[in-house]
């Protein structure tokens, strides 16, 4: 049996999930189903939290989504941040911080924590540090895909050790 992380780039899976399924999954389930019969340590979940008073609906729906998570085993929210800008007299946020996290913890917990890492994100900045994991520490990574052919990132498949395509008949099996 090995030992299974897995690090979930939030708003990432979140657009992937809704845009290539148009629905809303069990995050505990869906993160079973990954690990299979393998030893599930850890689950890592990325995001930036809504402020308060920015966007008062979203913050409270957010809010209601990190207790559910909070209530799946061994899963750790690492909280980012938005930042505001503002281009041509719109206001718009960014997100911060949150691939950093991930990218640093996929590299620090290869060290002693897993056997096999699962990366959840379409995000090809992630590629150097799968990289470093895979030939430098041994690890596999294995690089989960949602969404259409557009959305997945090249340099990840290329440098991950697996690629996994999430299709619809796994959706199925764990969307509320």
């Amino acid at each position: 049996m090995k030992r299974v992380a897995i690090y979930i780039d939030g708003s990432n899976f979140y657009f992937s999930v809704k845009k290539k399924f148009n629905c809303k999954v069990d995050i505990g389930k869906f993160c079973k189903k990954l690990a299979g019969s393998n030893d599930l340590i850890k689950i890592n979940y990325y995001i930036a939290p809504v402020e308060q008073f920015t966007n008062q609906k979203m913050f409270i729906e957010q809010q209601k989504f990190f207790e559910k998570l909070k209530k799946i085993k061994n899963l750790k929210i690492i909280f980012g941040r938005l930042e505001k800008r503002k281009q041509d007299g719109k206001e718009y946020f960014v997100e911060k911080a949150t691939d950093m996290n991930l990218a640093l913890d996929l590299i620090l917990d290869s060290i002693l924590d897993y056997d096999i890492a699962y990366l959840i994100s379409n995000d090809g900045d992630f590629s150097g540090a799968v990289k470093a994991v895979v030939e430098r520490f041994g690890k596999e990574i294995i690089y989960v895909v949602i969404g259409n052919n557009k959305m997945i990132s090249h340099h990840l498949r290329k440098m991950a050790s697996k690629t996994l395509r999430i299709e619809k008949d796994f959706i199925d099996e764990i969307k509320l």
